[in-house]
């Protein structure tokens, strides 16, 4: 999902260091060029590439170092997909041959409030497992997910995460078969998500629910996608 009709200019010099950084097969802490050199390389003005690069220390993709210059922090994917397109995220890194994992994973035993209860069709207070992970593509963050699900589904696969929970819910048969959500732009920081370190990060939002080959729903997710690291095509029809 594209969010302005036609990418900046420093959308554009932030794409063209990214594939300068992957053509050099640039790792993590090592340097790019100057200044001066990027400005002749990309044929760019310094205040066009000095705003690209703010951005993109600020969203934890390159690093700063006085007195040294520029580094490379982590390297930045692009897991291109449809918004219809209902895949686990770990079938969208694998489909680019990135490798996915998981950096932290986090498992609580709740209780349905008013609002999870609507939404899941459950009763008020109805045991559920909330499932908090943020998931990696080559090292990159990917992706922070929280789902929450009813405890007796969790409880049917065995109480564990060891796979995607698309894979969990066919495992048990209960295949997906589509998903009600919404979607908004959101800022994400190191008090949101540890892991981004002292930087920021756009994501999108995916709230949704989802629901069994029944019609029945059975999880409830918010989603967030690193927008460094996926794009999102929408198809939209006339009625």
């Amino acid at each position: 999902m594209r969010l302005s009709v036609e990418h900046s200019m420093r959308d554009k010099i932030q794409e063209s260091l990214m594939a300068m950084i992957r053509e050099r097969s640039l790792k993590p802490g090592d340097q790019i060029p100057t200044e001066m050199e990027l400005c002749e390389l990309l044929g760019v003005g310094r205040s066009s590439l000095r705003e690209a690069v703010a951005q993109m220390i600020s969203h934890g993709l390159l690093s700063r170092v006085q007195g040294r210059g520029t580094f490379v922090r982590q390297i930045s994917l692009k897991l291109q997909g449809g918004l219809d397109d209902l895949m686990s995220v770990t079938d969208m890194i694998r489909s680019v041959g990135a490798v996915p994992a998981t950096r932290r994973l986090q498992i609580d035993d709740i209780e349905a409030n008013e609002s999870l209860a609507a939404k899941l069709r459950i009763e008020i207070g109805a045991p559920c497992v909330r499932i908090e992970r943020v998931r990696c593509a080559d090292d990159a963050i990917a992706a922070y997910c929280i789902d929450t699900v009813p405890k007796a589904i969790f409880d049917a696969a065995g109480g564990r995460i060891g796979e995607s929970l698309f894979a969990m819910f066919g495992r048990i048969g209960r295949r997906l078969s589509h998903t009600h959500t919404s979607i908004q732009p959101t800022i994400l920081t190191p008090r949101d998500l540890p892991e981004l370190g002292d930087g920021f990060g756009l994501f999108l939002l995916l709230d949704e629910v989802d629901f069994d080959e029944s019609g029945e729903p059975i999880c409830y997710s918010n989603d967030y996608y690193n927008t460094s690291i996926f794009k999102f095509d929408l198809v939209r029809k006339k009625r």
